[in-house]
Parts: C-alpha cells; structure tokens; sequence
C-alpha cells in the first residue's frame, strides 16, 4: 500500500478534484465519471470531470501560457525543467505505481519498474534532445538561411487505459520539450496518476498553464478537445474507431495536427529451423502474451510456429506448461505478473470471443484454473489452437490475455500472416541464424520487429504502426519530437 497514494485519492474525490489547470487542482463542474478496482469490482468513488466550459478554460491557459515568454522560447530552461520533473516521478515511482494498480490493475511492483521508470527516462532523453537541437543551415547564389524546428502550440494528448503513467510520458515529454503546452484527458478507467503528474509538474517548476489535466468521457472531453479551434494538435492512443473519429473533427474544425497509434495484433513467429531452447522461447511468448493481462497494442496475439508437426507437438508442451505457470494474482502484491482486464465489459467480450471460437472449432491448448475469488474482473491466460477465420478471435484485436498458436510449413505463409491484414504495429521473430534473420527483416512489415525476444525498443527508438495500426507520426526517439514541431524556413535574399 502506498500511504500518499491513499491520501491524494481521499482528497481528489472529497473535493471532486477533476480538473487540473494553471497548476491549480479544481473540482469538477461536468459529469461525473465512476472509479472501480478492477481487482474487486468494488467502487473506488465517483468524481466530477470538466463541463464544456472548464475544458475552454483549460485551452485558453494553455495558449496564454504558450505565447507568454519563457516556456516556448526558451530550450535550455524548458529542459532544466524536464530534469526536474524527471527526478520527482522517480522519487514518487511508489505512489504513482499504486494508483494505477488501484484503478487499473496494474501490477504495482512492474509499474514501479517499467512503467513509471519507463516516463522518468522520456523526460530525461527529450530533456537533453530539447537542449541539443540544431537547424539546418542553407546556402545558394540567390541567398542564404535555415530552418528551424517550432513548438506547434496547444496539444491535446487523449490517452488510454493500459498504460495510464507510461503512456503519458510518451506523449507528454517530446511535446513539452518541443515547446508545447499540453490539455491531457486521461481515459475514464484510469485518471488519478495523471492528477498527480500534473501535480509533480507544479512542484517542478512548469509554469501555470502549461500542463493541463481534464478527467471526462470521450464524447465529452475528448470530442471537445478534438473540435476546438485552439488546439492546433492532437494525439491519441487506442482504438481505430476513436481515431478516425478524431479525424473527422480535425476536417470540421481548424484542420489541427492529428497523431494516431489505433492498436495492433502482434505475432510471435518461431523459426523452429533456427531455435536451440524451445522452453526459453515459451517462457518469453507467455510474457509477451499475458502481461498486463494481454491489454498491450503489442501483445502476443498469434503465436506461429514454422516446423514441422512434431517439432510443433513438443514445442506446443512447452507453450502450454509455461501458460499454465504464468503467475495471475492481486496487483498489490510481490508475487504477481498479471493482474485483472480493465472493466466488466472488457472481461465479458474476451470470455465471448473464446467461448465463439471453441464452438467454431478451436481447441483449448492450455487454461489456467483457480483464478482470484471474488467479483474482480479476472480472465484466465489461455492459448486456443485451430481458431477459424470466421470468428472475432481469428482477425479482431482481443486486447486480453489470449493467444492463437499457429502451425505453419513455410516462412513465407508465416510473413504473409503479418503482412496480410489490416495491423501492422509489431511483431516477434525468434530466429538464431544471422542469415535468415536479414531475410525475415526485409519480409515482415510492421513499424516494430523485434528479434529473439519481446520488445518495443527504447525511449530513442520510434514506435508506432503501418496500415491502419497508426495514422501519421510516432511516439519516442527524435522523431517524436519532430512530431511535436512545425517546420519554418528562413531565408535571407542575397544584397
């Protein structure tokens, strides 16, 4: 248990704090949006989100604050602050972890790890991109000049549920460090840990203004934010349903900026020619799949075996004991590596999905027993083989934990299984030759193929999709940053 976690949720909702701007907590004047501990079912409180007119007044501080000097124009005290919010993040990793366990099941001690490590190191590395940029500088008989990055202006960041902390940082550093000014609507299951942040950036220093946190529902806040005519961008993260939504606003109102990553179905294809420790392989599949109870763009959907059918039979075993280990358990505590899905709902569409797919013909290749007790939204890790097309499970996004193993004969029906439909944000390939890893590189087309083992890269590497996993621009590295920026030319005509 974290004791400031406790005590910032009791004094949010007694004073229905749902409004974050100019650095000021403030009470909610809009609907009110129900907190529930996914792992108990049980409600947390309700809290009163922004009216129409708080979500104007959150834009306009934002756009004073931008064209006020001293944030926007000014890089090296910009990334002074960053490295100050940075190491207050870290020195409250406990707290902000604990909240999105409270709320969102996250596993506390994974959070702690990965997930609030994961913002610290963003606003570091966009700390020192800030204060590093150059232009480029041009020359020609007509003249001379160069052109500069600009900071866009007012931003508004949509998040999702998943990764409630981690997902702000990856949002929020690069387009603070560009010299934005920032409105975030966190997602209804998961506000508190951005509450926080906002009140970590006033504690660090950010000026009134500049990072702005409003708690609504989608077709409230965030279609407000979407049409606004003084947000010149936004950027979101979740389904394709809302982003082309978002899409739509932008052509309806001032045709702002708009950044998409709208989710994926990951492979995780075995080289069974190329591999020397099938268990090894399982155990990293099963993380892959089952992490954050499957809710990740990234997760293993489809696991696809290229061998033979033997070779398939005793890598399957493997698959399946590794399955049935995977540790299911209270977020809270030491031991667990998984904890619930988000809401009722999430729960009772995964449980669907599977139930359609066996009917249709799928077979059950492992399911874990004796799940928490109690009215928690718990779903069993599970590996299907044989799920037919004709389902939701054989070409939907599950977002839960559940995998499809597939046995194919070829590398080349295993790349077109990638290739061949709408996703293309990531996938998996375990394969030990060098060779015929090149092959597999210049085969497989998704944003992020990671190599021997799951991964999303780095805070430096770019992440996000091709096809309809992702609409214009990525999340970390220095394109990100660019992301966050205008392009302006300077020219200086020759005398």
């Amino acid at each position: 248990m974290s004791e400031r976690g406790t005590a910032f949720v009791q004094h949010v909702l007694e004073d229905q704090l749902g409004v974050h701007v100019s650095s000021k907590l403030q009470a909610g004047q809009g609907e009110r949006v129900e907190l529930i501990n996914p792992s108990t079912g049980a409600p947390i409180g309700s809290l009163a989100g922004a009216s129409p007119a708080q979500v104007d007044e959150a834009v306009a501080a934002a756009r004073a604050a931008f064209t006020t000097a001293g944030w926007a124009d000014d890089d090296a005290g910009r990334a002074q602050t960053l490295r100050r919010l940075a190491d207050l993040v870290h020195e409250h990793a406990e707290e902000i972890a604990y909240l999105d366990a409270l709320e969102a099941g996250k596993v506390q001690r994974l959070s702690v790890e990965e997930d609030v490590a994961d913002v610290v190191a963003n606003l570091r590395y966009f700390a020192d991109l800030a204060d590093h940029h150059e232009g480029r500088q041009l020359q020609g008989p007509d003249g001379w000049g160069w052109v500069r990055g600009i900071p866009i202006g007012v931003v508004g960041v949509v998040l999702p549920w998943n990764f409630p902390i981690a997902m702000l940082g990856w949002k929020v550093a690069p387009a603070l460090a560009a010299g934005n000014t920032l409105v975030i609507k966190p997602a209804e299951d998961s506000v508190l840990s951005a509450l926080y942040f906002g009140e970590l950036a006033r504690e660090a220093g950010v000026p009134d203004g500049v990072v702005n946190v409003l708690v609504g529902d989608g077709p409230g806040v965030g279609q407000a934010l979407g049409l606004h005519d003084d947000v010149d961008m936004l950027t979101f993260t979740g389904s394709g349903e809302v982003g082309r939504l978002f899409l739509g606003y932008s052509a309806r109102s001032n045709l702002k900026r708009v950044s998409l990553e709208l989710g994926g179905r990951a492979a995780y294809i075995v080289d069974s020619e190329h591999t020397k420790d099938p268990a090894g392989i399982a155990e990293d599949i099963v993380g892959a799949a089952f992490g954050n109870a499957g809710q990740n763009c990234t997760a293993t959907s489809r696991v696809v075996f290229v061998g033979d059918e033997d070779g398939y039979e005793q890598f399957s075993q493997a698959l399946a004991r590794q399955a049935l280990a995977f540790p299911v358990g209270d977020p809270m505590g030491q031991e667990a590596a998984m904890g619930p899905v988000i809401n009722a709902g999430a729960r009772d569409r995964i449980t669907t999905w599977v139930e359609e797919a066996v009917a249709a013909g799928a077979t059950v290749l492992a399911r874990q027993d004796g799940l928490p007790e109690g009215e928690g939204y718990w779903v069993a890790p599970t590996l299907l083989q044989g799920v037919p097309d004709s389902v939701a499970l054989g070409t939907g996004e599950v977002f839960g934990p559940v995998a499809h193993v597939i046995r194919v004969d070829t590398r080349e029906e295993a790349a077109e299984l990638v290739n061949g439909e709408p996703y293309g944000l990531a996938s998996t390939v375990w394969c030990e030759d060098i060779g015929t890893v090149k092959w597999w590189t210049e085969q497989v087309r998704v944003g992020t193929l990671a190599l021997n083992g799951y991964s999303e890269g780095t805070v430096a590497t770019p992440f996000g999709g091709l096809r309809q996993s992702g609409f214009w621009g990525r999340d970390n590295g220095p394109e990100a940053l660019d992301g966050y920026r205008e392009l302006m030319t300077v020219w200086v005509a020759a005398p």
